[in-house]
């Protein structure tokens, strides 16, 4: 008997080892993808994203100590700051080493997704003590599809998401330690200020658990700190920009909202991480919550994160709406892994399953990679538009080339998307630049329309 139970337990360890090589082997494949993916971004030196171009050129403006967010929109230029104004206050020291580029807007993002990665698998460790359910859960992070796509870009997301992990990961690792609780309330007011969105999931989740640990005082203490540090950052900005801060970042963010896009999205999640969307939802709802301390912040961190989610159906939102389930996902797997330890058969399957479905995402990562290389492909006509904005003799018009202007030494004069969905809502007047166009005021304007998305059209620019 003794016998049987020695060969019993090598043949387990045999299937776990084969098994987490099989998922180290699918992670380290999706991991060069993104890697590749990332390369290639940074070596291409023109816009990619419509976004890009107007933080550029917010960036070029705070760097010259200019005011970015506007209150009187009914003169020129006709710009909108989305955004507050963190991760274009990081990319101001690069202006002036650098002058205006892209380049380093998309490395911060690149090294905030390897951040995010990191931050989720060292709160799973500190939670789990289980370093297999701690790389597993951390490495689901740049191998989701929504994750490469995103990553590459000089986009505000990532380096938002990766702040707020940073304040969830002193949570989680010192919860009883005074410093942790001025520290990480801090980094969670640094991720609202990067973007607005996250000011939901990860407060929610740090609170929770220091509440749940035994730790009310600190819970509250994180809870006003944050809270309190929040409002006086939001009114010295709205005082200082005379109300452009709350007019740019919450009045011109009330697009549309469309329930087909979250189904869309919803469907499209469901195809390429339907593992882990069971695995999170068999931990949200059939692991015990007494003696089970990591679900105290993972439940609240996944639960909340879905309204983010959801906020994929505003007009004009993309995959980047999705990086923060895409990491509570990534927690949520890891925890389940490592709650079966008990069940050390079930475990090695569920390895064995994620291996398979990592594989899953990293084929569909090869969609979003494809867009990219489309755009890229297309450098020399882009180099020709470049040279084409620095010849112009006035103001250009123009969406997802926007990033050529600061990139050439101008101003943005006009951004399309958000100047059309203020009109659609009776906020902006647009006659005074149909009149200017009618005047042929503008020497050259240039307007993207992919055989991919010709709908999108219909949302940048008026009939």
């Amino acid at each position: 008997m003794e016998k049987a139970a020695h060969t019993g337990g090598r043949t387990r360890r045999g299937a776990l080892f084969a098994a987490t090589a099989l998922l180290l082997l699918a992670q380290g494949l999706a991991a060069l993808l993104f890697l590749r993916h990332g390369w290639d971004a940074l070596a291409f030196p023109y816009p990619l994203n419509y976004g890009e171009g107007p933080l550029l050129d917010q960036s070029v403006r705070l760097a010259q100590f200019q005011d970015i967010y506007r209150t009187d929109l009914t003169a020129a230029p006709y710009v909108v700051a989305n955004y507050p104004p963190l991760f274009m206050l990081a990319q101001v020291p690069f202006v002036w080493l650098f002058g205006p580029a892209l380049w380093y807007g998309r490395l911060i993002s690149l090294l905030s997704v390897a951040a995010v990665a990191l931050f989720v698998g060292l709160t799973l460790h500190a939670l789990t003590r289980d370093r297999i359910a701690a790389i597993a859960g951390g490495l689901i992070f740049p191998a989701m599809p929504y994750v490469v796509r995103w990553s590459s870009l000089s986009r505000v997301d990532s380096l938002g998401l990766a702040l707020s992990w940073a304040g969830l990961f002193v949570v989680a690792r010192w919860p009883e330690k005074r410093w942790s609780v001025f520290a990480s309330a801090l980094l969670l007011v640094a991720a609202v200020y990067t973007r607005q969105t996250y000011m939901l999931a990860a407060p929610l989740a740090a609170f929770v658990w220091l509440a749940a640990q035994g730790q009310r005082r600190r819970a509250l203490e994180t809870a006003a700190i944050a809270g309190g540090a929040g409002l006086v950052v939001f009114a010295l900005l709205n005082i200082f920009t005379a109300g452009g801060f709350f007019l740019n970042t919450v009045t011109a963010n009330l697009n549309d909202f469309r329930w087909e896009r979250v189904s869309l999205n919803a469907l499209g999640a469901l195809l390429a991480c339907p593992l882990l969307l069971l695995g999170s939802l068999a931990f949200l709802l059939f692991t015990p919550r007494k003696g089970n301390r990591s679900w105290w912040l993972v439940g609240p961190y996944l639960i909340a994160s879905i309204p983010s989610a959801v906020l994929v159906g505003k007009v004009g939102s993309d995959v980047n709406y999705l990086l923060e389930l895409s990491a509570a996902l990534g927690l949520a797997t890891g925890a389940f892994i490592a709650w079966q330890r008990r069940r050390p058969w079930l475990r090695i399957a569920l390895i064995a399953l994620l291996a398979v479905q990592v594989l899953a995402l990293a084929q569909s990562s090869r969609v979003p990679s494809g867009l990219q290389t489309y755009v890229i492909e297309q450098r020399g006509e882009v180099a020709q538009l470049s040279s084409m904005v620095a010849r112009a003799d006035g103001p250009v018009l123009t969406d997802d080339y926007m990033g050529l202007l600061p990139q050439q030494g101008r101003r943005i004069y006009f951004q399309p998307f958000e100047m059309t969905q203020l009109t659609h809502d009776g906020d902006w007047d647009q006659r005074p630049i149909l009149k200017d166009i009618g005047a042929e005021k503008f020497p050259l304007i240039m307007i993207w329309s992919p055989p991919f998305a010709r709908e999108i059209k219909r949302d940048r620019w008026t009939p």
